[in-house]
């Protein structure tokens, strides 16, 4: 690794980490990209686990206290488990670009719609139905390629919720997914010492990135962090189709 990459790769994942701490959603679809730029998609998205897995575990122990207010997620971290199991075995087989195409295609919609999508009260009908949609879709997105924030994070978003309720809910679902990522990347072989080696060291600019983002967040009132999640999730769709179709 040329001392150019290194370099790329600390900012990278410092950001990513920022992106993570301060909105709970944009490390892989950062880091992954620039990741994949030095080892190839295949093995970036096996390092950036390791990260990944840290930083919601540090997102949901710094507000552990409210996770009994998420119970009505268990439906949705279920199908989440089920879809990242299934996206895992088809890491490898995956169209790339036609994934990439859908992502932008359900963001788009929940951007744009979302509120019509939901209804008046996202808890019930309509709601009821396109959340367990999501996740499962979402949780096939993270096992593939690490990279569920632009359709879940879109999802939730459209939900309204406050920032606090909007961080531990996307760290909770991707937590388990990520532990299922781990699990299912094991079990196939994934995991080789150079994979491992690489993700730990990751893990410092990472962190360092979302202590940076996490400092940031509190003093965020809500308007403007739901507008920071507009920008980040067009940004990291924009992103997503640039690294698919112009790598």
């Amino acid at each position: 690794m040329s001392p150019l990459d290194l370099t790329i790769l600390i900012a990278g994942l410092l950001v990513a980490g920022f992106a993570k701490g301060a909105a709970a959603m944009g490390l892989p679809l950062i880091a992954t990209p620039i990741l994949a730029g030095v080892f190839g998609p295949r093995l970036a998205v096996v390092i950036v686990t390791v990260p990944i897995f840290a930083a919601n575990t540090i997102l949901i122990l710094q507000d552990w206290k409210r996770l009994r207010t998420l119970r009505h997620l268990g439906v949705l971290v279920l199908l989440g488990i089920a879809g990242t199991a299934v996206g895992s075995q088809l890491l490898a087989q995956l169209d790339q670009r036609t994934f990439a195409l859908l992502i932008t295609a359900m963001v788009a919609v929940f951007l744009l719609r979302g509120d019509r999508l939901l209804g008046d009260d996202p808890t019930v009908g309509r709601g009821r139905v396109i959340g367990p949609f999501i996740a499962l879709a979402g949780g096939v997105l993270q096992g593939t390629t690490s990279i569920a924030s632009p359709l879940v994070g879109s999802y939730f978003h459209a939900l309204r919720l406050p920032p606090r309720d909007f961080v531990l809910s996307l760290a909770v679902l991707f937590e388990f997914n990520a532990m299922t990522q781990v699990v299912s990347y094991g079990l196939a072989g994934l995991y080789t010492p150079e994979a491992v080696a690489y993700g730990i060291a990751g893990l410092v600019p990472a962190l360092v990135g979302l202590a940076a983002g996490i400092a940031l967040r509190g003093r965020l009132d809500p308007r403007r962090f739901r507008q920071g999640i507009v920008v980040l999730i067009v940004v990291s769709v924009v992103n997503l189709l640039r690294t698919t179709f112009f790598p």
